[in-house]
């Protein structure tokens, strides 16, 4: 019994992997005909065809129309069923939190906006749990939530976030208890970076970092193809690393952090010393006021030596480069963050980097918290 128990164990993992290793490339390569599939996959025809019949079968793929071939029969392509099931997607932001339904191929079904005005832990999960109520759907794999800062993934607490000011935050229990669905709980540029990667402008690009510049200065790390979180979930605070050792003191309880001189933070202070606010800063600009555009030059300039760094150290293909800030007024400070980028590279480094706009804009973060839920539930099995 325990011979025949444990072939039937090592079946059902064979069978659970070959369908995840299906489903996973009509995800990112499809659609694609059952002669493809056998190929990258490296199962036998017959095993291919048993196991699509069966997900097609199940609704999660479909057949579409056949392709010209110069002989023989034409073959069938497949793709994934994007309206098979979905994932719930939230953002947590300052002041806000926004969620939206996502189908299987990364598109946005519905999304809602609920505004907090305490940025205490249980009116932001209120408002949270209110804004996943709005747009659930009725197969909804999980909920994926992004926020800021350090978080724990596998526990779902949010360690330490600067912007909202939390320490030690569990966040997925609650939501989890709420709604009866699983939960992971995710960094927002890392989650942005995921979108980036599999959606956006980094699709197809193996090595890139993925930067946001707004509130505050965050960045995502994709190496090989996957997203790289670090040994504890913390990779990717580049807004912490140091610019300036007798700079103002930061949120985060250091002093002279780059966020502090290339995110938000920095275009208010030169504004106050303005005596305007940051609307009237951003206005100025765009009118062409010398003083308010060599602000954002200047911002251009601190972020550009910040990417220096991270280029010098990471060697990537690409910079993306997404975040409130830069969809609003890249172009007023992104040109001078790539020639500062570019002139002081170490040895030439970044001759080939390419510098790309984020392309999903503030939708990217909840895609890619949709997402980050998804890639874990169709994940390969290993036993």
């Amino acid at each position: 019994m325990e011979i025949n128990g444990a072939r039937k164990g090592n079946s059902d993992l064979l069978r659970h992997h070959n369908r995840a290793l299906i489903v996973n490339l009509l995800r990112h390569k499809g659609p694609l005909s059952r002669a493809d599939l056998s190929r990258l996959t490296g199962l036998a025809p017959s095993a291919l065809s048993r196991l699509s019949a069966d997900l097609i079968a199940e609704g999660l793929v479909r057949e579409l129309g056949k392709i010209p071939a110069p002989s023989g029969r034409p073959p069938v392509l497949l793709a994934l069923n994007p309206g098979y099931a979905s994932a719930v997607g939230v953002k947590i932001e300052k002041e806000r939190a926004l969620a939206a339904r996502v189908d299987l191929l990364g598109e946005v079904q519905a999304e809602t906006v609920v505004p907090f005005g305490d940025p205490s832990p249980g009116a932001v999960i209120s408002a949270v749990e209110e804004a996943i109520a709005e747009v659930l759907g009725e197969r909804t794999l999980g909920i994926g939530i992004a926020v800021s800062g350090f978080v724990d993934s596998l526990s779902g607490v949010c360690l330490f976030s600067p912007i909202l000011g939390w320490r030690e935050v569990e966040i997925a229990a609650s939501v989890r208890r709420r709604f009866g669905l699983d939960v992971h709980v995710e960094n927002d540029v890392n989650a942005l970076t995921l979108a980036e990667a599999r959606y956006g402008a980094g699709k197809g690009i193996s090595d890139f970092i993925c930067i946001t510049v707004g509130e505050g200065l965050g960045a995502g790390i994709v190496i090989g193809g996957r997203l790289y979180r670090g040994a504890t979930g913390g990779a990717g605070e580049f807004g912490h690393t140091l610019f300036d050792p007798q700079g103002p003191r930061c949120r985060c309880g250091e002093r002279g952090c780059l966020e502090l001189f290339a995110s938000d933070q920095f275009l208010l202070r030169e504004a106050r010393a303005m005596g305007i606010d940051l609307e009237e800063l951003v206005r100025r600009a765009r009118g062409g006021d010398p003083d308010a555009r060599g602000i954002f030059a200047r911002l251009g300039e601190n972020l550009g030596y910040g990417l220096k760094d991270l280029v010098n150290l990471l060697n990537p293909e690409a910079v993306v480069i997404g975040g409130e800030r830069a969809i609003s007024e890249g172009d007023l400070f992104l040109p001078r963050a790539a020639e500062v980028l570019r002139e002081h590279a170490f040895a030439g480094g970044a001759d080939g980097v390419r510098i790309l706009r984020a392309e999903l804009g503030e939708e990217g973060f909840l895609v890619g918290a949709a997402e980050v839920f998804v890639e874990s539930f169709f994940a390969v099995p290993l036993g």
